[in-house]
């Protein structure tokens, strides 16, 4: 991760990662389960676009929590690889 890299989500919108490093370090934020699998990578130059769909289990706030969502993570290349900048999660809707 980037130091300015930040995840936006619908139930919470945009958090830092010094605010989402804290959730987990908290206990606010815990993961038992978490699967992705990679549907798209996109290449521009040094910016690298990534699409796929995760589904994880655990807890926020003490409550159980189940997700099922669409990621987009935005990675810049650097010196020292390639650091992700950007995630956006959005609940996946079966129609």
């Amino acid at each position: 991760m980037t130091e300015d890299w930040v995840l936006v989500t619908a139930d919470v919108g945009p958090m830092s990662r010094p605010d989402f490093l804290r959730a987990i370090e908290s206990g606010v934020l815990t993961h038992e389960t978490m699967t992705t699998v990679i549907q798209r990578v996109k290449v521009y130059g040094d910016v690298a676009v990534v699409t796929g769909r995760g589904q994880n289990t655990g807890t926020f706030r003490g409550d159980p929590m189940r997700a099922d969502e669409w990621i987009t993570d935005v990675y810049t290349k650097t010196a020292s690889g390639w650091l992700c900048a950007m995630t956006h999660l959005t609940p996946v809707t079966e129609t």
